[in-house]
């Protein structure tokens, strides 16, 4: 026997709870995650779960505020996120190898966000500005081991002794 249950509508519900997690309980790997405020750190905290990254976006409503998650050190992956304003988001993931980093500016279009560039004196464009839900999915899926989801693409940027 099926179960019916009523679901608010959108448009009076906070965005947490009109975006659907399809999540495990856990990252891929443990993760850590700091607050920026002004480009300053705010302290390490462990990531208690996919779930939380949600929260922490939340948190994020100044703009220069910023989001950094990182696996336990040797760090092998990151993420780093700025909000600019006006629901507007810049996100970059990171592979960390010897000698360097491949970091990739997430945006909408699996082809767009490559055209749009990525290098570290320019900021994001239009389409690698994500808003709160884009952000939550993206982090998400990242957190867990996925990929970007169906939807999103990057611009690489080579940090360090490495190329394509």
């Amino acid at each position: 026997m099926s179960e019916q249950i009523t679901v608010p509508r959108a448009g009076n519900t906070p965005p947490r709870e009109r975006l659907e997690l399809l999540e495990t309980s856990q990252p891929a790997t443990e993760l850590w995650w700091e607050y920026r405020r002004d480009f300053t750190g705010q302290g390490w905290h462990e990531l208690e779960s996919v779930g939380q990254i949600a929260d922490l976006v939340l948190g994020l409503n100044e703009a220069t505020d910023g989001l950094t998650l990182e696996d336990e050190e040797p760090v092998t992956r990151y993420a780093q996120m700025y909000y600019l304003g006006e629901q507007r988001f810049q996100l970059e993931l990171a592979t960390v190898v010897p000698g360097g980093a491949y970091n990739f500016r997430i945006g909408q279009g699996a082809h767009a966000a490559e055209r749009e560039g990525n290098t570290p004196t320019t900021s994001a464009t239009t389409v690698q500005l994500l808003n709160r839900a884009q952000l939550i999915e993206v982090l998400t899926s990242w957190a867990q081991g996925y990929g970007l989801p169906q939807g999103y693409g990057s611009a690489l940027h080579c940090y360090g002794d490495v190329s394509v």
